[in-house]
């Protein structure tokens, strides 16, 4: 099994309050384009859908959410998982907790969902509106 195993922690992130004084849309990118987050930013919510593919091909992926404002980032719980979205200044950040049910509810077998960190510097504009973004039709980082 592949874990992307940062240190979970949104609401320690540094500096998180000054990064949401700008709009977060966008698309953000890393690891040549194998980890995208979506990001339509309004203001006290945040629209997203993530998709990870890891090692072997394995994937994580969310669908379209939507979290609330919660201190320095945003929260949404979707079933047993608690997503927190949020920036440290140079990335973008999403955490998954708890692990076992985050796993279970988006990623295939040999994938897993803690927390995956996106740099800021790699965001591009939406090319579309977020609602009519496909994250298998529209080229979004490579």
């Amino acid at each position: 099994m592949q874990a992307l195993g940062l240190a979970v922690g949104i609401a320690g992130l540094g500096g998180a309050s000054d990064a949401f004084a700008a709009d977060l849309s966008g698309v953000y990118c890393a690891r040549g384009g194998d980890d995208i987050l979506i990001v339509d930013d309004r203001g006290s919510r945040l629209g997203f859908e993530l998709s990870s593919w890891q090692g072997g091909m394995h994937h994580c992926g969310t669908g379209r959410l939507t979290a609330a404002r919660q201190g320095n980032g945003y929260t949404v719980s979707d079933g047993a998982c608690t997503l927190r979205l949020g920036s440290d200044g140079t990335d973008m950040v999403l955490g998954a907790a708890p692990f076992e049910a985050c796993k279970r509810q988006y990623c295939g077998a040999r994938a897993a969902l803690s927390t995956l960190r996106l740099p800021l510097a790699s965001r591009r504009a939406l090319p579309l509106p977020f609602d009519s973004i496909s994250m298998m039709e529209t080229p979004l980082c490579r």
